[in-house]
């Protein structure tokens, strides 16, 4: 009787594996991130910087160091505005929002401007500005590659 050869006798075996490893990194798993099942590394790194106690993103870090440079209620009740009214049915303006945080000159005015967010419409900014899964309006907000933009320049500003 003569030998088997593994690669021979299993063939059908490491294809399909094969096929299972690359379907699903291509296929499968960016689908379940599109309908919020799964998180991707960028959603899980935004998750991590809103709960971080010392982040701009939390809506007490205004309130460490005072005097702390904020801005006024009505600047931050605008930008809270335009933020909120930035999502639609059809369409998303980032650069709207993009726009907001580019006025904002140091960490302490951010996290001001996520307390008012919080305030208006009990909800933390960073995540909301991420968003849910695709079955509730208007849970898509934005990407985490967009969201990532903001937090990396918020980042980059002072503290305070």
């Amino acid at each position: 009787m003569p030998k088997s050869n593994f690669i021979k006798d299993n063939q059908s075996i490491i294809i399909g594996a094969v096929a299972i490893y690359f379907g699903y990194n291509s296929i499968i798993k960016p689908l379940l991130e599109t309908l919020g099942i799964s998180k991707s590394q960028a959603e899980i790194n935004i998750n991590q910087e809103s709960i971080n106690p010392s982040s701009a993103w939390n809506p007490n870090f205004w309130k460490k160091q005072m005097p702390a440079t904020i801005l006024t209620d009505n600047a931050a009740n605008n930008f809270v505005n335009t933020i909120w009214n930035s999502v639609g049915w059809f369409s998303d303006d980032f650069d709207s929002v993009l726009g907001v945080f580019k006025q904002l000159k140091t960490k302490s005015q951010v996290s001001y401007l996520v307390d008012k967010f919080n305030q208006a419409h009990q909800k933390d900014l960073l995540n909301w500005l991420l968003g849910g899964n695709a079955w509730s309006y208007p849970a898509d907000r934005f990407s985490a590659n967009q969201v990532k933009i903001l937090v990396d320049y918020v980042n980059s500003l002072k503290n305070y």
